[in-house]
């Protein structure tokens, strides 16, 4: 028994004591949070009532013997409450408890299932669900969809009611509900239940064709697909009619009925293969639920026709389109093909249209646009055959522009040779190009120019040099649409770059014994205080030292030996870096040159075999130490194993000193790679390879022969070691740019400028008289008669070209076979023939092999050019019209010359200007 009960049991007999003055007793006062509780009015109910029952009488004697009658009572009360509290502590107090009732529309329930409450319902139906708690204090209930977390609750007016109650349930609410109930003794109590939303959407029916097979008419005996898809939950069932005609697998050979894999059951592909008449009809999917929740089956058709074809639609407007802000804009959309008629929407790629935005069917239009309003907006055409057409136009909404230079960029410094990015970050729609110049207006910008643009703010710079130190300015361009003045910013470039030194590679040859010495010399340096170098061989630290006032650093070896041959790297170097000289010292021998202009290499031709002469000229013999010998290395084309042998060298070789070597038993008609290797005794020097090849004899019975210089072997002409100067191949296209003027062919004989023509070059150092001479190859006539001696003739011609006001003589001569010293003299000609091409004819009558040489000799200035081309020799006499009748070029006329030599008789032909 508490304190409260004392209390009121006390103003229970106080109501009916009086004192004899006929004032009441004063009633004692009940303990505050006991008496007017509810607990302590059912805690003392039992003992007030007992009270009750005492009978009391109002006379004082009476009173004097109740008195003494409810003292007793109270001391038993007293003890009865001691003993109370003594028992139980806690009283009525409890730890929550939680169950979950539902009511509403609920299509079904199922208390237990996988050890969960399932409470099924149909979308757009209401959920109700009452939390029942009990416990003392009285609980707090709160409703969420995650135990113990505050995420995806509802609306505070809903949270904390013992009834959750959701009107319109949609199909993403389903999910499980959690009522926690808590008091603060003990845990709190949780409870849950899974609602499962039942819905079936409208089945959509798109169609499409086999891949590849479209031609003139999008549907004419080709595969059809007619997919079927609608959301639901549960799982929906698919059927399929043609017209009234219920259509299953396997009723029908044209069609096919499945379900894609991939789709897990929510999608119904119809398949018409190989489209024949009767299929051109009224489709319908019907997608059904089984009538669970009372939810109906839908059902979708569409119309297959041979005009069934997929959406196409174009824009009337501009991409991008620029406006101005406040401006109203218009956007049409129309379709220009589909079967049936596509439906057209407006969207946006990022959020929604704007709410001011109007459609009327394909047009769209914003009233007073705003920056917000900006963004890409495409129009979509559907009507559920192939793919949705899709255009779409970016809206631009002009923004006036700022600049300005992030703190990191200026001042910013950099290396010369860096490639560097001076930046301005620009804003604005549309972003204006920026103007990047010197801030001296008269140095020019990288690239030679004063100005340069950029689109994105950023001015590259590649290669950066010290002189584009210094001060840039970028502003905005004149901006369209807006009529502000154009912002300005600074952004200052400071270049550093290491020491720029020379050589950066130098290889040098040297002999044993011999003193070399290296020179690493500064060219420029920024910043200049305090240059450093340090020379090394390899990773060895040879000397060290500062710059003063000098501008380079020498390292000299005074006797070479294998121990001093390697890479020496001289570093110079500043606060930016470090510049390298590099010193290769290698007593290896430089390669051989192979020589390409051996007469008749191939010397010896038997049936089966071949001999070589191979011969080549050793570069810079003198540079290191005496060539003792040549490895030779010789493998057939294709083959992987060389066969090697020594060429041993007595003595010096001299420079341009021609060594040959025969190659023998060289089988017909197989190529051979050659290797030569010079070897000294430091050891083996550079390598150099050739491939030699079997030719035949030029041809071996003359029939024709043509000649124009266009490829590389000049047709197996060769210059004569004899003469003082070389004929030059050359075009127009490829001639030196400081030729001579006023001499000299402009094209070779067919007027073609990219032709090739041979020439005498006349500039200095070239003397008067000096001789230049270009000899064929050697010719074999054809065999003799066997029943008598008989002459074979040939027309022999060439064109000349011979201007200028200094030419000297061209001549020809007729080596023949045996006769190595005696040139028979064929044709002449001399002095200026004007800026033309002129052709010669000679008929020439040889009885042996025989040789033609072209002689040109220089004049008494330098305007002295000749040149020759297209060199002809044909079996027969030439025709006649050839040698006597008038040049229509030039004007020349033939010269009919019988030169009786033996053994060869010549008919010259001589053109001259007619004077």
């Amino acid at each position: 028994m508490s304190v409260g009960c004392a209390g009121l049991l006390r103003s229970a007999h106080g109501r009916r004591r009086r004192r004899t003055d006929g004032r009441r007793f004063p009633l004692r006062r009940a303990v505050p949070g006991h008496l007017g509780s509810a607990g302590a009015r059912v805690e003392c109910a039992g003992l007030t009532a007992g009270l009750r029952k005492v009978p009391l009488r109002p006379s004082w004697t009476g009173y004097a013997h109740v008195h003494v009658k409810m003292d007793l009572v109270y001391g038993l009360v007293w003890l009865l409450t001691v003993l109370l509290e003594g028992i139980s502590g806690q009283g009525v107090y409890a730890p929550p408890t939680v169950r979950i009732v539902h009511s509403g529309l609920a299509c079904n329930i199922e208390e237990e299932r996988y050890s969960e409450r399932v409470y099924t319902i149909r979308e757009g139906e209401t959920l109700e669900l009452t939390c029942l708690v009990t416990g003392h204090p009285r609980p707090q209930i709160r409703w969420t969809k995650t135990a113990g977390s505050a995420s995806d609750r509802f609306q505070d007016s809903s949270v904390f009611n013992e009834t959750l109650r959701i009107t319109n349930i949609q199909r993403h609410q389903g999910g499980r509900y959690y009522c926690k109930a808590e008091n603060g003794l003990g845990s709190p109590a949780i409870k849950s239940i899974r609602v499962d939303v039942y819905y079936l959407d409208d089945p959509v029916v798109t169609v499409h064709q086999s891949i590849g097979e479209a031609k003139e008419q999008f549907y004419y005996e080709r595969t059809v697909f007619l997919r079927c898809v609608a959301n639901s939950n549960p799982p929906v069932r698919y059927s399929w009619r043609r017209g009234q005609e219920v259509l299953l697998q396997g009723s029908d050979k044209g069609v096919e009925i499945y379900e894609p894999f991939f789709t897990q059951g929510e999608t119904k592909i119809l398949k018409l293969k190989n489209l024949r008449p009767q299929d051109y009809a009224n489709y319908s999917c019907i997608a059904s639920v089984r009538n669970v929740c009372n939810i109906p089956d839908k059902m979708v058709s569409f119309r297959l026709s041979n005009k069934t074809a997929s959406p196409s639609i174009k824009l009337l407007v501009d991409d991008p389109i620029v406006v101005n802000p406040g401006e109203a804009i218009t956007l049409v959309c129309v379709t220009t093909g589909g079967e049936p008629v596509p439906s057209l929407t407006w969207v946006r790629s990022f959020g929604t249209l704007p709410e001011k935005t109007v459609l009327n069917g394909g047009t769209l239009t914003i009233p007073a646009i705003t920056s917000e309003d900006a963004g890409t907006y495409s129009c979509i055409a559907n009507n559920n055959v192939g793919n949705p057409a899709k255009k779409s136009t970016n809206i631009i909404v002009r923004v006036p522009p700022n600049l300005t230079v992030p703190q990191e960029k200026s001042p910013l410094v950099t290396r010369e040779g860096d490639t560097i990015e001076l930046q301005c970050q620009v804003t604005g729609k549309p972003k204006p190009i920026i103007l990047w110049s010197r801030a001296d207006k008269e140095v020019a910008m990288p690239d030679g120019s004063m100005q340069m643009e950029s689109y994105d703010g950023t001015l590259r710079i590649v290669n950066v040099s010290r002189e584009m130190s210094g001060m840039y300015k970028c502003q905005t361009s004149q901006y369209n649409g807006f009529n502000v003045k154009p912002r300005e910013a600074l952004v200052q470039l400071i270049v550093q770059y290491p020491p720029a030194v020379e050589p950066a590679f130098l290889e040098i040859r040297q002999g044993q014994d011999r003193s070399v010495t290296m020179s690493c010399r500064v060219l420029r340096a920024y910043p200049i205080r305090v240059l450093t170098y340090e020379w090394r061989l390899g990773n060895k630290l040879l000397r060290t030292g500062q710059f003063d006032s000098q501008e380079y650093t020498e390292y000299p070896v005074k006797s070479l030996s294998n121990e001093n041959y390697g890479v020496y790297n001289c570093s110079i170097i500043n606060e930016a870096g470090a510049g390298r000289c590099s010193f290769l010292v290698t007593g290896k021998a430089y390669a051989p040159e192979f020589y390409y202009d051996t007469y008749n290499p191939v010397w010896q031709n038997r049936h089966r075999v071949y001999s070589y002469s191979l011969q080549w000229t050793q570069m810079n013999p003198d540079a290191v130490d005496r060539i003792v010998a040549y490895r030779l290395g010789i493998r057939q084309a294709g083959q992987q194993r060389w066969w090697e042998q020594e060429i041993k060298i007595n003595g010096n070789i001299q420079k341009g000193e021609l060594i040959t070597y025969n190659l023998t038993e060289l089988i017909k008609p197989e190529a051979y790679e050659v290797r030569l290797t010079p070897l000294t005794k430091f050891g083996e020097g550079d390598s150099t390879i050739r491939v030699i090849k079997y030719s035949a004899p030029v041809n071996p019975h003359l029939r024709e022969f043509h000649c124009g210089f266009e490829d590389g072997n000049i047709c197996l002409f060769t210059q004569d070691d004899t003469d003082n100067f070389d004929w030059t191949k050359q075009s127009t296209a490829t001639r030196n740019t400081k030729y001579t003027p006023n001499t000299g062919p402009n094209a070779d004989r067919s007027g073609s400028k990219e032709g090739f023509y041979m020439y005498i070059e006349t500039s200095r150092p070239r003397l008067e008289g000096e001789k230049a001479r270009l000899l064929s190859p050697v010719f074999s006539i054809a065999p003799k008669n066997p029943y008598g001696p008989t002459n074979t003739a040939y027309c022999f011609s060439f064109f000349y070209h011979m201007y200028g006001q200094h030419i000297g003589v061209l001549n020809v001569y007729l080596r023949l076979k045996g006769q190595t010293t005696i040139e028979n003299p064929l044709w002449s000609s001399s002095g200026n023939k004007g800026q033309r091409w002129n052709e010669a004819h000679v008929n020439i009558y040889p009885i042996t092999s025989f040789q033609l040489i072209f002689e040109g000799i220089r004049g008494p200035g330098i305007e002295g050019d000749i040149a020759i081309d297209d060199i002809s020799i044909a079996e027969g006499e030439c025709a006649k019209q050839d040698l006597t009748t008038k040049n229509s070029v030039d004007g020349a006329v033939g010269i009919l010359v019988h030169i009786w030599l033996f053994p060869v008789i010549v008919l010259i032909s001589i053109l001259s200007p007619r004077r």
